[in-house]
């Protein structure tokens, strides 16, 4: 394999497929990088073996030539040395060559032979079933991750819970997490797509937090792919495909309340960040709680840590109780991510209980966004 290739174009690439590799594999051939170079463009490959990317570069962009091919072949490069040496390469242009696992490396006066990985050890990258297809909106996409990703459930006992819950059905997409403390539930119509296309996955919370890194939030099409156990992205020259978690998602319908005995329309702003300087003295403290003491008009925002002291502050808001004043203690972060994620200018706010969850709205209802979180117990 021997190219000549400017920088730029090359560490862009390089940059983007490093974000999945990992160190601590098994197979050491998984810690590198995989060039493959063909007459007219160049793959790069990166994979976790849950995880895989493409990263396709043509050699010609228009009339500018990006890679001068000169002999076509494969290597496999130690990820984070390569990468530093091509980041420092001081010319535009690089030239580098391989020989049985050799990589020549030459940048003007600068000339690296560094020690690369076998080839036949790096494993084969799945091939993509084409038959079971939609395509998305990137902006819309990357909305959703924003609004479920943070509801999965961290190093738990359940790895079904590490992910979210996407079913197609009926022509609605439907994006659930839940981390058993909280819940996140989006929903849309997908009105290019055939109503037979039905599918009930479940994305790992890593796979989508790193497509959320490569993906820009722009109005652009995102072709994705399903199968039994693999779901598929394709975006620009990008190819990034991830292995399901098994398994059959926990059903969430009964954990949202429909009967409610105290309600709150409020600024989004304004509520989080009186929450947010309220939960200041109590940030170190177990469940980083606030209480909320809702009545007539006023909700009255408490905090209390036995190193620290307290802290109060309230803020007007339309509210509507059925028995007078209504008090709730709830975990502050988790109600600030709430209604980061509702995006809306007011949130509505609908208690069932003071001992019960309760649900977090759009005030305006342009998106079909719920966020249901339960109350902490302070005794």
């Amino acid at each position: 394999m021997k190219f000549n290739i400017i920088k730029k174009n090359f560490l862009e690439g390089l940059n983007t497929v490093s974000k999945i590799i990992v160190q601590n594999t098994v197979n050491e051939s998984q810690k590198g990088i995989k060039i493959e170079l063909y007459k007219d463009k160049m793959i790069l490959k990166g994979s976790d073996s849950m995880v895989f990317m493409e990263y396709s570069l043509a050699a010609f962009d228009e009339d500018k030539e990006i890679i001068t091919i000169i002999e076509e072949g494969q290597a496999v490069v130690p990820t984070n040395y390569f990468l530093d040496i091509i980041r420092k390469a001081p010319t535009e242009i690089i030239e580098i060559e391989s020989n049985n696992q050799t990589i020549k490396i030459k940048s003007g006066k600068s000339e690296f032979n560094i020690q690369g990985y076998d080839i036949d050890e790096y494993p084969d990258f799945p091939i993509i079933d084409k038959s079971n297809k939609f395509n998305m909106n990137t902006k819309v996409f990357n909305d959703i991750i924003r609004e479920t990703l943070f509801c999965t459930a961290v190093n738990d006992q359940r790895p079904i819970l590490e992910g979210v819950n996407v079913i197609l059905e009926n022509k609605f997409l439907t994006a659930t997490s839940t981390d058993s403390h909280r819940l996140s539930k989006r929903r849309l119509l997908l009105e290019n797509i055939d109503e037979s296309q039905n599918f009930n996955i479940i994305i790992p919370r890593k796979s989508l937090q790193s497509i959320q890194k490569i993906i820009e939030n722009t109005d652009e099409d995102l072709e994705i792919y399903y199968e039994e156990n693999r779901i598929v992205f394709v975006y620009r020259n990008i190819i990034y495909s991830a292995i399901l978690i098994s398994g059959k998602y926990p059903n969430t319908e009964k954990l949202v309340p429909s009967i409610f005995e105290c309600t709150v329309v409020a600024n989004s702003k304004e509520m989080y960040y009186a929450v947010d300087r309220v939960a200041l003295v109590s940030k170190d403290e177990k469940n980083d709680i606030v209480k909320l003491a809702i009545n007539d008009g006023i909700v009255n925002l408490y905090a209390y840590s036995k190193e620290l002291g307290t802290a109060e502050e309230e803020f007007f808001a339309e509210t509507y109780n059925e028995e007078g004043k209504f008090e709730i203690a709830v975990s502050a972060k988790f109600l600030k991510e709430a209604i980061s994620a509702i995006n809306s200018e007011n949130v509505i706010v609908k208690f069932s209980g003071e001992l019960t969850a309760f649900i977090i709205q759009p005030s305006d209802y342009h998106r079909d966004i719920i966020e249901v979180l339960l109350p902490v117990r302070t005794y």
